[in-house]
């Protein structure tokens, strides 16, 4: 089985200090997963650069993560599409709200067998009332099938290698397995249960 792509999509605190430890799981498992890690970022300048160059040669992301180091295979790149291209997992991190519309570009363009993961807190308010699970509207929106990721976890303590713990909801057994690996650290631990909903 050859190594796995990772894509990030999203930049923010929390797709930034998710992005320590996949980074990091990603380097040190050659086996599993690809060295390079693709992270969208929605391009802004902060003090006169670009983000992504400052996440691709600082290796921080100094608007929403500052003060900490991202791994250095971690790729900044602004287009989304680009991004996420061959990619066998995409892990979904930015506000529900953003969800169809930054996603919209990707629909129809993923790799076949792709599959996500979803860290997207909310709901999708229903136009007709009710809600919808987010993991529920990337899968419709992408086509593919997604799992979710869940904890009482704030972002600046996974950064900060506090300890945390979180649950990964994974129906197929072998994508929750690969990621557990993706996402457990000494100081993140995983749970990895069949129920996504």
């Amino acid at each position: 089985m050859s190594p796995k792509k990772v894509c990030i999509v999203g930049s923010g605190n929390w797709g930034s200090a998710i992005a320590r430890l996949v980074g990091f799981n990603a380097e040190r498992l050659p086996d599993r997963f690809q060295k390079d890690v693709n992270m969208w970022v929605f391009e802004e300048e902060v003090n006169g650069r670009k983000l992504t160059e400052i996440i691709n040669t600082d290796h921080e992301n100094v608007k929403y993560l500052p003060g900490r180091t991202l791994p250095k295979n971690i790729v900044a790149i602004p287009d989304i599409t680009d991004s996420a291209a061959d990619a066998d997992f995409l892990i979904f991190v930015l506000p529900h709200q953003f969800i169809k519309r930054a996603c919209a570009p990707l629909v129809g363009k993923l790799k076949p067998g792709a599959t996500g993961l979803s860290l997207v807190k909310g709901f999708a308010i229903l136009p007709g009332g009710g809600i919808k699970l987010i993991s529920d509207l990337i899968s419709e929106e992408m086509g593919i099938p997604v799992s979710v990721l869940m904890g009482a976890n704030l972002a600046n303590e996974v950064a900060d290698e506090k300890f945390c713990e979180t649950t990964i909801g994974a129906k197929d057994p072998e994508v929750g397995s690969d990621l557990k690996l993706l996402f457990q650290t000494e100081n993140f631990r995983v749970t990895v249960v069949s129920d996504t909903k």
